[in-house]
């Protein structure tokens, strides 16, 4: 199944530099300039900034990839029963941006966090589709699943014979 996953940049894009930046640079440094984060993303040259603050870039953006692989992974469970070559719908990918940002904040656990509900809505979006799609008969992979296998037989007529 083909998924386009969100870049760095567009995730920066979507939901502002800032507001990425601070809450994808690891807890153990300091927050760096948004447009230092974007201008790495884009794969510029970073020669007018501090090494500390080149060497966060790179920690962050590192970050940002593992979000979303982990929202790949999140999503692809959900896709699971979709049918080998089956492309998932166009806003799962919208919606795969919303998990990886969700993954990026720390404080997303509380209740009231906006970043929190989205991730339900988009949890609940694929709950959905993941059920419809297994109403269609298929399951893991697209594949039935259904196997006939039995044990070979260890009495014959032959064997029993002299009994």
């Amino acid at each position: 199944m083909n998924l386009s996953l969100p870049s760095a940049s567009q995730l920066l894009v979507r939901f502002g530099a800032r507001d990425i930046a601070e809450v994808a640079v690891p807890d153990t440094d300091r927050v760096i300039a948004s447009e230092l984060l974007v201008a790495a993303a884009a794969g510029q040259p970073l020669d007018e900034w501090p090494p500390e603050d080149i060497a966060t870039a790179v920690a962050t953006l590192a970050r940002i990839a593992d979000a979303v692989t982990r929202a790949r992974s999140e999503v692809s469970f959900y896709l699971r029963f979709r049918a080998v070559g089956e492309d998932a719908p166009a806003w799962v990918t919208d919606d795969l941006a919303e998990i990886a940002r969700y993954h990026l904040y720390d404080d997303a656990g509380k209740e009231e966090s906006t970043v929190r509900v989205l991730y339900k809505d988009v949890i609940k979006r694929l709950e959905t589709l993941a059920r419809e799609d297994k109403e269609r008969g298929a399951s893991d992979g697209g594949q039935s699943g259904f196997k006939i296998s039995h044990q070979p037989r260890l009495m014959t007529r032959r064997t029993l014979r002299d009994l």
